[in-house]
């Protein structure tokens, strides 16, 4: 056996160590905990009942997606365009009720705030709001928020802060 016969049969050895039957369960096990989280996604998302997408419910979970993705970019759009012309003010949240309603996983909830703005007095909206959970609690009742308002119609608003 010659020298190169050598250090191929070591590099040999030692890949054989690195992937052997250890490690291939070990990818095993993380490909199968990458796929549960993947499946949870899906069904915290709403699009699956946290079964796997398949070729049998893709085209239902692609339109699902893309459904929300529309939803969300107008949405975006909206609260954008009253940030851009809205004139400042400030908001008291009064009341906040989950409807019910989820897009991508995230509730929609219907609010009730006074909004002041300078030199007016103080008046009442009620708004459609997503609000993702992790930010849930930064609009709480009596919470003190920046808005802007739409000049053509005071109802329009969107928050700044």
């Amino acid at each position: 056996m010659g020298l190169f016969d050598k250090a191929k049969n070591a590099f040999t050895q030692a890949g054989s160590q690195a992937t052997g039957q250890a490690a291939g369960q070990d990818w095993a096990a993380q490909a199968q905990a990458a796929q549960e989280l993947a499946n949870q996604a899906m069904r915290d998302a709403g699009y699956t009942d946290g079964a796997p997408v398949t070729m049998a419910n893709a085209s239902e979970v692609s339109a699902a997606m893309s459904a929300d993705h529309d939803v969300l970019n107008a949405y975006g759009q909206e609260l954008n365009r009253i940030i851009a012309i809205g004139q400042p003010g400030t908001s008291v949240i009064k009341s906040a009720v989950d409807t019910g309603e989820r897009i991508s996983g995230n509730p929609w909830y219907q609010l009730e705030i006074e909004v002041t703005l300078p030199g007016r007095e103080p008046y009442t909206v009620q708004k459609r709001e997503m609000l993702a959970p992790q930010f849930l609690a930064n609009y709480a009742e009596g919470s003190v928020h920046d808005i802007a308002v739409d000049p053509a119609d005071p109802n329009k608003t969107a928050f700044t802060s």
